[in-house]
C-alpha cells in the first residue's frame, strides 16, 4: 500500500536465482512494511518466506512499534467478561477478558478511555490496556446521550450528556467535572420548536456542547459558562433543493426557446405554403387541427413525465439512517449514512453560515466511527487516507469505507461495493485508540 519500491538484484545467473535465497534481513524490512492482504500474498511466496511471518501477534502491539496507537474495536460479549478486540492494523480478532467490566454498558469513547455505567446511576471511567479505573458520583437519572471533553486524568475534564428525561420541546442535562462530589442538572425550554433527539454523543468545541438533531440535522449548543444555548437550524435541504431547482429551471427555459423556434419556423413555412398553394388553404387547415391535436398531447405527455419525476426525486430523497459527528482540528465534521443502500457522506459544519458543506476529502485523515464514540487519526499506513472505519464486518474481515471510490471495501478480502447489503454491524461495539495515560 506504501509507495516504495525495493530493487533486488541477483548477483547469480538467471536461471539460478531463487526467492527463498533473499536475505532473512531484507524479507523482514520487507514484512514490516506490508499490511492487510499483502502480508498474506507474502506468506505464500514460499516457505522461507512464510516462517520469517510470526505465527501470532501479540495485543496489545509493544508500545514501542507502529502499530502500539492503531485503534481498536471493542465489542462486548454481554454474557461474559470477555471482549472481542478487532485490532484495525492487523484485521484480526482477539479475546480479553475484563472482570472489571462484568454487567456493565459502554456510554463512550475518547483519549483511549472508556466510560462505563453499572446499573444505569453508577459510571465510571477505563482504561482498557493499564485497566485504571476512576469512578464517578452516582447520577441521578440515566443518560440518553453523553460525552466528556478531555483525558479523565486531567482536572478538567467534564461529563456532559443529556437525559433521558428530555423531550423534542425541552432538554434536560447533567454534568460534572473531574474532583466534584455532584453532578449538577439543567434544562432549556425550546418552546414552539421541536427538536429530533439522538443518540449521537455531543461535540464539545471551544467550550461549547454541540448536539445534532437526528432528522433535520439542526444543531443545539449548550454554553455551561454564559447558562444559555443556540437553536443553530441548519438550511442544507433548501440550499440542495434551490440548486436543483435552478438546474430544472434552467433546462425548461432551454426547452422554451426551443419550443418557440420550432413554432416561429413552422409559422413561417406555412404562410410559404399559403402563397404558394392557395388551393390547398382547407387541407392546411386539417392539418393545423391535426397538429394543434398533437401539441395537447405532447402537453399531456410532459405533464406526465414531469410527475414521474416529481416521484422518483421523491423516491430518492435523502432518509438519514444513522448520524456520526466527530471534531477535528477545530471543526465539526458529521457523518450521514443515507437511503436504504446506506450511503455515506461527510459534512463540515460551517457555523458562520449556518449549513453542512458536502466534504470530498479527508484530507490526510481516517475515520473510526461508532455510536457511542468517533475520531479522526491522521494516517499512518499509506493509502488509508480518506477511509472511513465502522463497526461493519464482510465474514471475519472488517469494513471501511472510501470517499474517493464511494464504496465499502473488506479490509483483507476482495468485497467491494456501494451498497451495504451482506455486511455484518456490531452492536455494542466501540472504537479506541490505546493509550497508556495514568
Amino acid at each position: 500500500m506504501a509507495e516504495w519500491l525495493i530493487y533486488l538484484q541477483s548477483l547469480m545467473p538467471e536461471g539460478e536465482r531463487c526467492w527463498a535465497d533473499v536475505p532473512q534481513d531484507v524479507l523482514s524490512l520487507v514484512l514490516s512494511k506490508l499490511f492487510f492482504r499483502d502480508r498474506c500474498n507474502f506468506k505464500l511466496v514460499c516457505e522461507s518466506w512464510n516462517l520469517i511471518c510470526p505465527a501470532s501477534r501479540p495485543l496489545p502491539p509493544p508500545t514501542n512499534s507502529s502499530e502500539f496507537e492503531s485503534p481498536w474495536l471493542m465489542v462486548s460479549q454481554r454474557s461474559s467478561c470477555s471482549w472481542k478486540i478487532f485490532h484495525s492494523l492487523y484485521n484480526d480478532i482477539y479475546y480479553l477478558d475484563f472482570p472489571e467490566l462484568a454487567n456493565t454498558e459502554i456510554l463512550y469513547s475518547k483519549y483511549g478511555w472508556l466510560l462505563m455505567s453499572k446499573q444505569e446511576f453508577n459510571l465510571f471511567f477505563f482504561n482498557p490496556l493499564t485497566r485504571e479505573k476512576i469512578e464517578l458520583p452516582a447520577v441521578g437519572e440515566s443518560f440518553f446521550s453523553v460525552c466528556f471533553t478531555s483525558s479523565p486524568i486531567s482536572s478538567d475534564c467534564v461529563v456532559f450528556g443529556i437525559l433521558s428525561s428530555s423531550t423534542g420541546f425541552d432538554i434536560d442535562f447533567s454534568f460534572i467535572q473531574r474532583g466534584d462530589e455532584k453532578w449538577e442538572t439543567k434544562s432549556f425550554r425550546l418552546g414552539s420548536k421541536y427538536f429530533w433527539m439522538s443518540n449521537c454523543p455531543p461535540v464539545f468545541l471551544n467550550g461549547v456542547y454541540y448536539y445534532l438533531d437526528c432528522k433535520l440535522r439542526n444543531i443545539i449548543a449548550f454554553d455551561l459558562i454564559k447558562n444559555k444555548y443556540d437553536w443553530i437550524k441548519c438550511d442544507e435541504y433548501s440550499e440542495t433543493s434551490t440548486t436543483v431547482d435552478q438546474e430544472e429551471d434552467e433546462e425548461e427555459e432551454e426547452d422554451e426557446e426551443e419550443y418557440e423556434d420550432e413554432e416561429e419556423s413552422e409559422e413561417e413555412e406555412e404562410e410559404e405554403d399559403e402563397e404558394e398553394y392557395e388551393y390547398e388553404e382547407e387541407d392546411e387547415e386539417e392539418d393545423e387541427e391535426y397538429e394543434d391535436e398533437d401539441e395537447e398531447e405532447e402537453e399531456e405527455d410532459d405533464k406526465e413525465e414531469g410527475e414521474q419525476e416529481e416521484e422518483e426525486q421523491e423516491k430518492h430523497k435523502e432518509i438519514t439512517h444513522q448520524i456520526y459527528m466527530v471534531e477535528v482540528e477545530g471543526d465539526i465534521w458529521g457523518i450521514f449514512v443515507t437511503n436504504y443502500e446506506k450511503r455515506v457522506s461527510v459534512k463540515k459544519l460551517d457555523l458562520s453560515e449556518k449549513r453542512w458543506v458536502k466534504l470530498e476529502s479527508l484530507g490526510g485523515k481516517c475515520l473510526y466511527i461508532s455510536t457511542n464514540g468517533s475520531f479522526a487519526e491522521t494516517c499512518s499506513v499509506d493509502g488509508m487516507a480518506n477511509k472511513i472505519y465502522f463497526n461493519k464486518f464482510h465474514g471475519k474481515n472488517g469494513i471501511i469505507y472510501s470517499l474517493t471510490s464511494g464504496m465499502y471495501h473488506s479490509v483483507g478480502g476482495y468485497f467491494a461495493s456501494k451498497e451495504s447489503f451482506g455486511l455484518t454491524d456490531v452492536d455494542f461495539g466501540v472504537w479506541i485508540k490505546p493509550t497508556l495515560d495514568m
